[in-house]
């Protein structure tokens, strides 16, 4: 029995692994790709739209993955949420259409849209992994993550490879992603729910009133994240948005290694939570954190003693003038990894409306000090500008929790 377990146990971690490295490297690998076979004209282009879709991505999910896969107590239906989904990806869609219209970036407007609906599709998807995740089958959400993204990518390469059509490209995509959501996730989803596309107000009242601050709270972080490469947009070349996209990409590794230990443990730390068990509750934080720090410094050296030959092999730029901003911006990407653990302490806590206020600090940091420090320092001060919020939010969200950890009462 206790092998049998051990090898569900490794086999739940090694696709949770494959599905996360996956979708962090995805983006990498396609910025790669454009990069080779389109130029580094296009890879900034294509740099910005992605980062642009996944910004809105944050409307699409609506952070409804946390509050579904937390939901142990199982108030609402996946059909439910599947169709909340449902809808809201359709209004990410929309609300790009609007950006493009207000922003007139007629240039990009079609490389936009279709990197958008791709996203769009990944946030229906997304709902399918919270199911089984919440079955306690995170095995099956990371496979379906992983298998989804690698076919996309597989596709989207070969289409370039022949066109070197990004918008021709960008559909492809989306097409490969359709195909598998209706083949795989939905398939496996009624051994577990009925899937079906069903309103009910009252429960998607409910559901947005628990989704919404975390909604805008993500949102925030979304544009944080974002914010240097708006600045880039508005006072730098392509050329340059595309070299400061393959300084931030590694940036990915620490949050990505980071959720290889604690996805898992989410549903079982929203049991502790509701069991009131201190003790194993603060045990999984504090692993978390000591992990993230381990990941850090060997981030850090790595990137500093290797990053920039790395980078410079698979891009063909010539980036060697950026090592301390390559190595500022995995400091960034710590930052980064913290909040994403502190916001789910905070949201299993049901403190969405702290997730907010922690946000909108960061927040207020990204609208002003990108654009001041792009202008004044150009890439430097762009990288510097992409810790600097984060940082701030780490501070507010570790106080908050300190705070309510104090004044929750425990058994």
């Amino acid at each position: 029995m206790n092998k049998v377990k051990q090898n569900s146990d490794i086999r739940k971690f090694s696709w949770n692994m494959i599905g996360s490295m996956s979708n962090a490297l995805a983006s990498f690998v396609l910025l790669t790709m454009v990069t080779r076979m389109n130029g580094s004209s296009d890879g900034g282009i294509f740099s910005l739209a992605f980062s642009t879709a996944q910004m809105l991505t944050s409307i699409g999910c609506f952070e409804t993955r946390a509050i579904q896969v937390t939901d142990v107590k199982k108030n609402l239906e996946f059909k439910d949420y599947f169709t909340f989904r449902v809808a809201t990806s359709l209004i990410m869609v929309l609300s790009l259409i609007i950006y493009i219209t207000v922003s007139k970036k007629s240039d990009v407007a079609a490389v936009m849209f279709f990197i958008c609906l791709y996203k769009a599709i990944d946030c229906i998807s997304d709902s399918f992994q919270g199911l089984f995740q919440l079955e306690n089958r995170i095995d099956l959400s990371g496979m379906a993550l992983g298998i989804r993204v690698i076919l996309s990518t597989i596709f989207f390469g070969i289409t370039l490879g022949l066109f070197h059509d990004l918008v021709f490209s960008a559909i492809t995509m989306c097409v490969v992603e359709v195909v598998f959501i209706f083949f795989f996730d939905y398939r496996l989803s009624k051994r577990y729910e009925k899937c079906r596309l069903e309103i009910c107000w009252d429960k998607w009242k409910e559901l947005f009133k628990q989704c919404f601050p975390l909604f805008i709270g993500s949102f925030m972080l979304s544009y944080m994240v974002n914010a240097s490469r708006y600045a880039i947009d508005a006072h730098m070349s392509n050329e340059i948005q595309n070299y400061y996209g393959f300084l931030l990409m590694p940036a990915f590794v620490i949050n990505l290694f980071s959720l290889f230990g604690f996805r898992p443990m989410l549903t079982p730390m929203a049991h502790y939570w509701e069991q009131k068990n201190k003790k194993e509750f603060l045990k999984i934080i504090k692993k978390s954190i000591v992990w993230i720090l381990i990941l850090t410094v060997g981030a850090v050296i790595g990137a500093y003693l290797l990053g920039i030959w790395f980078l410079n092999l698979i891009s063909g730029l010539d980036l060697g003038a950026y090592r301390i901003e390559l190595v500022i911006v995995m400091l960034g990407g710590s930052m980064n990894a913290i909040i994403t653990i502190f916001y789910y302490v905070l949201t299993v806590m049901r403190k969405q409306m702290l997730v907010l206020a922690g946000y909108a600090v960061g927040f207020v940091f990204a609208l002003v000090v990108p654009f001041l420090f792009v202008r004044a320092y150009g890439l430097t001060g762009a990288v510097v500008s992409y810790v600097i919020p984060m940082m701030t939010t780490v501070v507010v969200f570790g106080i908050f929790i300190m705070y309510n950890m104090k004044r929750t009462s425990w058994e």
